[in-house]
This record gives structure tokens, C-alpha cells and sequence, in this order.
């Protein structure tokens, strides 16, 4: 992923440029051959996009649920856990485990000891 268009995303994110960066981030995970969504998901983690986005970013994540894509499924979880849907993040955690994410385990440890 590391190509033009990753770059230009990378500096809409560094100039505070929070929707150009989402869409620029997703326009390169989707339809890639196994997108995790991890810039996204950071920017989801560091609280810079709006309620649309988020529910853009969920409805893509839920597709990749659905694909049995382990590290957007790691990923998904790891989100919905600092958002506070404890039983989503928990789910999404352990199917993550299941698929083979070797720091879903970790994750899923500290959600549940909170």
C-alpha cells in the first residue's frame, strides 16, 4: 500500500485534514485484496472522524466480518472496544482469535479485566 496515493493520504492527515485523509484511506483499503482498514481505524482510534464516517467505516469492517478477514475483524474489535461496545469489541475480539490474530488474545484480556 505504500504508493502515491498512500502518501497524499498521509499528508492530508499531518495538515489536520481529517475527511480528506478518510476518504483518500479508503478509497485505497476497498476493494483491495484483504484490507485490514487500519489507517482509518487509528484515525477512529485518535477521535478524527465524524459520526458518518464512522458508520461508513463499520458498514466496510462488517463486510470484512462477514469475509472472515482476520486482521480487519482484529481491528474492528480493537475500535469497538474504545467506543465502549463491550459486548461488540468482546465478539469481534474473540472471532479475531478464532481467525488467527495472535494479538486478539492480549486485547481481548485487558477488555475483559477492565
Amino acid at each position: 500500500m505504500q504508493n502515491e496515493n498512500f502518501y497524499q493520504a498521509e499528508e492530508f492527515l499531518k495538515l489536520g485534514l481529517y475527511p480528506q485523509a478518510f476518504e483518500a484511506f479508503m478509497s485505497l483499503e476497498v476493494g483491495a485484496l484483504d484490507p485490514t482498514f487500519l489507517k482509518p481505524c487509528m484515525m477512529a482510534l485518535a477521535n478524527q472522524l465524524n459520526q458518518g464516517q464512522l458508520a461508513t467505516l463499520y458498514d466496510e469492517l462488517e463486510r470484512e466480518v462477514r469475509r472472515k478477514n482476520a486482521q480487519a475483524t482484529y481491528n474492528f474489535g480493537v475500535v469497538k472496544s474504545h467506543v465502549g461496545d463491550i459486548p461488540k469489541a468482546t465478539s469481534l475480539l474473540q472471532a479475531a482469535m478464532d481467525l488467527g490474530v495472535p494479538e486478539a488474545r492480549g486485547a481481548l484480556s485487558r477488555l475483559l479485566m477492565r
